[in-house]
């Protein structure tokens, strides 16, 4: 159709009615997003109100960022001994006695007879409580082992706790257990009125100290444990088997490593002299022997 002035006008194509929807949000977005800026322009003509409601950052809150690594935890196996340092005649090592033995010879001899005791399904169930105990390596429980234990973790909840009691007086003192002969206390009175701001003195041994804000009395008690002349804080029981049967090792060894399977790495490398579950050792890795 011809206009007014002469020029022709493009034909208007016809939309259907999604187009039409289509095209009445693009115009309510074009409107929404015209406030926006409109506001947006407004606010930045008032800085006073936007500091206002923006508050600055302090300069450490800047610098709150992640510099760290993530490390992963530690586990079990990061506190283990290389194979190559398993000992060349391990049947000789199963024969000596424990206690005689040196760091790395005393690893290995616990680590292959705890784990042939485990890998003995047939004979696991079957033995007592103190025989698993000095199989595994580990202290049977007795009255003398109890006690010690039972000192060592008083002491250690008494050194970082605060001391909840009766107030002191001269015929009953506030105890200070201590493994020395000093201690560092710091007394904060009762409660209530009568507590005061804490007052720091050091409490020997031998002495009643007085605070010299509530007077309130302590006294240092020093906590010793002492085992009596010729006896051993984890005896051997008479019905404990103490020696090694290298037997379990080799019957151990033939029930998990068989079939082109290695189910039980620390058996083979034992028995075949090699590391890793069957790798051969390295000729310029040379192994010592016991003793050496």
């Amino acid at each position: 159709a011809a206009s007014s002035g002469g020029l022709l006008k493009p034909p208007q194509p016809k939309l259907s009615a999604a187009g039409r929807t289509a095209l009445t949000m693009f115009g309510l977005t074009r409107r929404i997003a015209g406030c926006g800026l409109k506001a947006a322009g407004a606010v930045a003509r008032r800085p006073d109100q936007l500091r206002q409601a923006v508050p600055a950052l302090a300069p450490f809150q800047l610098e709150a960022r992640r510099g760290y690594r993530h490390w992963w935890r530690v586990l079990p196996e990061d506190f283990e001994l290389n194979t190559e340092s398993m000992p060349k005649d391990v049947k000789t090592l199963m024969a000596a006695n424990p206690d005689s033995l040196g760091f790395i010879d005393s690893y290995w001899y616990w680590r292959i007879r705890a784990e042939s005791t485990i890998m003995d399904p047939e004979n696991l169930p079957k033995k007592s409580y103190k025989q698993l105990c000095r199989d595994m390596g580990l202290t049977i429980v007795n009255e003398a082992a109890e006690h010690i234990l039972g000192i060592i973790e008083l002491y250690e909840y008494l050194k970082s706790s605060p001391f909840i009691g009766p107030f002191g007086t001269i015929e009953n003192p506030v105890l200070i257990p201590a493994i020395h002969t000093e201690r560092v206390v710091g007394c904060s009175g009762g409660t209530g009125d009568s507590e005061h701001v804490p007052l720091w003195f050091r409490c020997r041994e031998g002495f009643l100290y007085r605070c010299g804000e509530c007077d309130q009395i302590f006294m240092l008690v020093r906590v010793m444990y002492e085992l009596p002349e010729n006896e051993e804080i984890n005896p051997i029981d008479k019905d404990v088997k103490d020696v090694y049967d290298f037997s379990l090792l080799e019957k151990g060894s033939e029930v998990w490593n068989t079939g082109g399977m290695v189910n039980w790495p620390l058996a083979y490398d034992a028995l075949n002299g090699t590391i890793y579950g069957g790798m051969a050792r390295d000729a310029l890795n040379d192994q010592r022997a016991i003793g050496e």
